[in-house]
């Protein structure tokens, strides 16, 4: 399968935080192809490959973050609240789509106060989300409700997918379904191969919300457990490089302390030694945030997360480079074969 194609599918389903069904039967169809997946009760995906006395898994979470419909105006207004990291700037000027219960898609856009009628202080402020809404058209509550839209109906962005310069792939929600897509290529790399270790490959529901499928997860008697994740680039204008200094196109990262603290320093180690050896470049960084990882590790199971860079995390132009994510894929490859 080429790679490129299976992060664009994935992009495209629906599956913000909580509300999964749609991405998990995505990825299981993929997977399907190479074993007989397990759904533990949460709805969190397991495949596992080969046998023996080592356990090592490789983790990546499904959802993304979005919005839901909070309240619906006697006017047909929308209102909307946050599921994950929405950054309330990303919102403006944009166009979205819910998601109804009966299968629908619903258009729909969020405006922003013309500059022609707004005050000066108006227009140096980002209006809260409280002042937001959504407009479908619609004049009326009644008129909302006959479209199929309901409260606690999923909301996401309208996405494009691009790559500029035959290097960088540019979308909404590479973090994580580009995870996803290189767990699914390592999957199709190792199977019918003679694997000396068990590795099982996890796909986990509501990073974005507290990394919740992690902390639940079911097969826990794992000696060594991999998140892959994104990590936030710093090398764009206006930005102190320190903050995270990593850069797209220098390679994956072990993003070994995040706002959660440190994880497994010993997996450090062994993924420093394995870059090493196989001369993979690698970069290293302290940022803010957290993956996967963290819930893992404080299951007690040894984890860490391997990342790779992501210039505009959470926005609706999330940039990649695709040299980044098949040197990890690489570099996955290597520790499976240790």
């Amino acid at each position: 399968m080429d790679l490129l194609d299976v992060i664009r599918d994935l992009v495209f389903v629906q599956g913000i935080s909580g509300y999964e069904d749609d991405i998990r039967s995505r990825v299981i169809e993929y997977l399907k192809k190479f074993g007989e997946p397990k759904v533990d009760k949460l709805g969190n995906v397991y495949l596992t490959l080969g046998d023996g006395d080592e356990h090592i898994a490789f983790m990546a979470h499904m959802d993304e973050i979005g919005l839901v419909v909070a309240h619906i105006e006697e006017n047909g207004f929308i209102r909307l609240k946050r599921l994950g990291g929405v950054d309330v700037r990303m919102l403006y000027g944009q166009y979205f789509e819910v998601f109804t219960k009966d299968g629908k898609r619903i258009p729909g856009v969020i405006g922003l106060k013309p500059p022609h009628i707004s005050t000066e202080s108006e227009m140096k402020n980002a209006p809260p989300i409280e002042d937001l809404y959504l407009d479908v058209g619609a004049s009326s509550r009644e008129e909302v409700i006959s479209m199929g839209i309901s409260i606690l109906d999923p909301v996401r962005w309208m996405k494009q997918f691009h790559v500029l310069n035959g290097r960088y792939i540019v979308t909404r929600g590479l973090d994580d379904r580009a995870g996803c897509a290189i767990l699914i290529n390592l999957i199709e790399r190792l199977k019918g191969k003679k694997l000396k270790k068990k590795v099982t490959f996890i796909f986990t529901l509501q990073e974005e919300t507290g990394l919740r499928g992690a902390k639940a997860i079911t097969e826990r008697d794992i000696d060594e457990l991999y998140a892959i994740d994104s990590v936030s680039s710093g090398d764009i204008p206006k930005v102190d490089y320190y903050l995270s200094p990593v850069s797209l196109g220098k390679g994956p990262v072990i993003r070994f302390i995040d706002a959660r603290g440190a994880n497994s320093i010993s997996l450090k180690r062994k993924v420093e030694k394995i870059a090493s050896r196989n001369k993979i470049n690698i970069q290293e960084v302290f940022t803010g945030g957290s993956t996967d990882a963290a819930g893992t590790f404080d299951l007690g199971i040894p984890s860490i997360a391997l990342c790779f860079p992501i210039r505009y995390t959470h926005t609706t132009v999330e940039m990649s480079s695709i040299e980044d994510i098949e040197a990890l894929i690489n570099l996955l490859e290597k520790i499976v074969q240790g």
